[in-house]
């Protein structure tokens, strides 16, 4: 960068730890395993379109050549812009940029008022798409717990349904088949103000994930897919192994075979829509092997973050990751810690979409709280990320001159002027003394954000659609619940 001839270098932090020839290894190991070993893809629409391109196909096992798998990453997308629900710019997915938010369906949520876990109704869906709007740092929304209440084969359409009626910021979902994807449609059309609106500025991303090892379904896999690239919906396809579970135990091998998985919905998605931007993601995540459970904490979890980031770079493809996430089953060290963890690492790989914020207990639990705090974290990593400056009033060698042996520099206008860019200020972390913090309560982090998130929830005013739109999702959700349920 140059400024009035003086050249400012910015050097953005990261974290590396493939080179290019281990990059290369395992994208030819995916490639020889789509060749050689091939995937089971039961529906006849997806056969009859590889087939068509070459693929092998016999019974439901596809082989895919290696030359249309590097056709298809020829052709495919190498950015996406999501937007928010007034149709302004939110997202930018592509190089390094980072953006952070919850995760989606768990069954278990930690009860605002009383502290302890139950199972997660739609309200709290509501409640979380309410917070999420008022945290600064947390950039985009997913549902954030199972609806319980609302009856199973329609929960998904009534999850979008509590998060576009609450939040104008971006939202991930999730759809079970493609008729709560035609009904999430329908919904988003009408809070865009139209489908040509929708289209030019989408604010919504389906999630996607294929069953680990090697298996691509119809109804949840497969057709979604093709729904979305039919009617220009952005989507990111997101296979979960686990390594020692449903991949191999090693990490290369578990990207090897994750990435193979990626690679089917790219090829499908490009035979059906060249140029089409489908987002990398996925494990494989850590499998405890005393416990059988998923481990957030783990640091082999960790490192396959950065790695998953390096693939996807390879590729020139926007990446969904995780962070903010914990094993813990309270709001304790060990979620405090992981959290950082996580996020830290998601970030200096320079992941696109951070989601799982807020997530406890393997996944199992969200906490509103847990959430508000990492909103505190993601603040500080933020700041971390951003580039140090050195040019010539940054030197400040003529204020340093000017204040001499002995001043101050916290009068000065320099600082007055740019501290609250410098110095990054917390919402809830305590920088109090402790006289201080003992005048003010002696409160925990814990309850200053359970403080927090109960005033959100009492004394912010909801971001609500307009009335008419109201009524009009309000008619298509009824419709559906009586088509789907």
């Amino acid at each position: 960068m140059r400024l009035n001839n003086e050249f400012i270098l910015k050097q953005r932090p990261s974290f590396k730890l493939f080179t290019k020839e281990q990059l290369d290894k395992i994208h030819r190991g995916a490639v020889e395993v789509l060749e050689r070993t091939g995937v089971e893809v039961v529906s006849e629409e997806a056969k009859d379109i590889l087939a068509g391109a070459g693929a092998k196909v016999s019974g439901n096992r596809v082989r895919i050549p290696d030359y249309l798998i590097e056709e298809s990453l020829r052709t495919a997308g190498k950015k996406l812009v999501v937007y928010n629900r007034n149709g302004d710019r939110a997202l930018f997915l592509e190089g390094d940029n980072v953006y952070f938010g919850p995760g989606s369906e768990t069954p278990y949520t930690i009860d605002i008022d009383s502290g302890k876990r139950r199972q997660a109704v739609k309200k709290d869906v509501i409640n979380a798409a309410r917070v999420v709007d008022s945290l600064s740092n947390i950039d985009f929304v997913m549902s954030f717990a199972l609806a319980s209440d609302t009856g199973e084969k329609v929960a998904d359409h009534h999850h979008f349904d509590a998060m576009v009626k609450n939040t104008t910021k971006p939202i991930l979902y999730t759809a079970w088949d493609v008729g709560g994807l035609e009904t999430i449609f329908e919904i988003a059309k009408v809070a865009a103000g139209g489908e040509e609106t929708l289209k030019e500025k989408p604010f919504m991303l389906q999630y996607i994930e294929p069953i680990s090892p090697l298996k691509h379904p119809k109804r949840d896999t497969t057709d979604k897919l093709f729904y979305c690239v039919d009617n220009d919906l952005p989507a990111m396809y997101v296979p979960s192994p686990s390594i020692g579970g449903t991949s191999p135990v090693t990490p290369a091998g578990g990207f090897v075979l994750n990435t193979a998985d990626y690679l089917v919905g790219l090829v499908l998605s490009q035979i059906r829509k060249p140029g089409y931007t489908l987002v990398y993601g996925g494990g494989p995540t850590t499998l405890d092997m005393k416990t059988s459970n998923f481990c957030y904490g783990a640091p082999e979890t960790f490192l396959g973050r950065a790695i998953r980031k390096e693939i996807a770079a390879y590729y020139g493809i926007p990446v969904f990751s995780t962070g903010g996430c914990t094993d813990a089953k309270e709001v304790d060290t060990q979620a405090g810690a992981e959290a950082a963890n996580s996020l830290l690492m998601s970030a200096l790989s320079g992941a696109n979409l951070i989601h799982d914020v807020g997530y406890m207990d393997s996944g199992m639990t969200s906490s509103l709280q847990f959430l508000t705090i990492c909103n505190d974290i993601i603040g500080s990593v933020k700041r971390m990320l951003n580039n140090i400056e050195v040019s010539e009033e940054t030197l400040a060698i003529d204020l340093i001159d000017k204040v001499g042996p002995g001043g101050t520099f916290l009068n000065t206008r320099h600082t007055v002027d740019q501290f609250r860019e410098r110095v990054w200020a917390p919402d809830i972390m305590e920088r109090d003394s402790y006289d201080g913090w003992m005048d003010r309560g002696s409160k925990s982090i814990k309850e200053k954000a359970t403080e927090k998130v109960k005033g959100i929830l009492k004394n912010k005013k909801p971001n609500v659609l307009d009335e008419d739109k109201v009524k009009e999702i309000n008619e298509i959700v009824d419709k559906a619940d009586q088509q789907r349920g």
